[in-house]
């Protein structure tokens, strides 16, 4: 299965629910499933979003998301202000998430549903942790 097939496989249900909205194209730049819409929509669609991917972080949030989040994430961990991260099924490892993006210009805002990185999330010791092997 190509990319843009298991996009549309893992985010169907993010499909399905804002395509009475917005119109999808896969986007080979980014390897993503792309909506580009006009501000007026944005709360609609915002809200249709959340009910997918009811997890979320902007700018300033996403410095204290669990680390499995930016793992998963990948490049789309790293926010500007205004834009957002959303997920569900954080417990399981998750196939698909989502990327807020408003554009600069203040008129569009774009969603991205992107494939969660794959590698399995191992979570780091911390640094007490070390320190008590260190010193055993």
């Amino acid at each position: 299965m190509n990319q843009e097939e298991q996009l549309r496989v893992h985010g169907k249900n993010a499909i399905d629910a804002l395509s009475p909205i917005v119109k999808w194209k896969y986007d080979s730049f980014q390897n993503v499933m792309l909506a580009e819409f006009s501000v007026d929509k944005e709360e609609q669609v915002l809200i249709s979003l959340q009910q997918v991917f009811p997890d979320s972080w902007d700018a300033k949030s996403i410095r204290k998301a669990p680390a499995k989040v930016k793992h998963y994430a990948g490049p789309f961990a790293k926010l500007a202000k205004k834009q957002k991260l959303l997920a569900a099924n954080l417990n399981n490892q998750t196939r698909i998430m989502a990327a807020w993006w408003p554009w600069g210009h203040g008129a569009t805002v774009s969603v991205r549903l992107f494939l969660t990185n794959t590698e399995p999330y191992v979570e780091k010791p911390s640094l007490l942790h070390k320190l008590r092997n260190f010193f055993a």
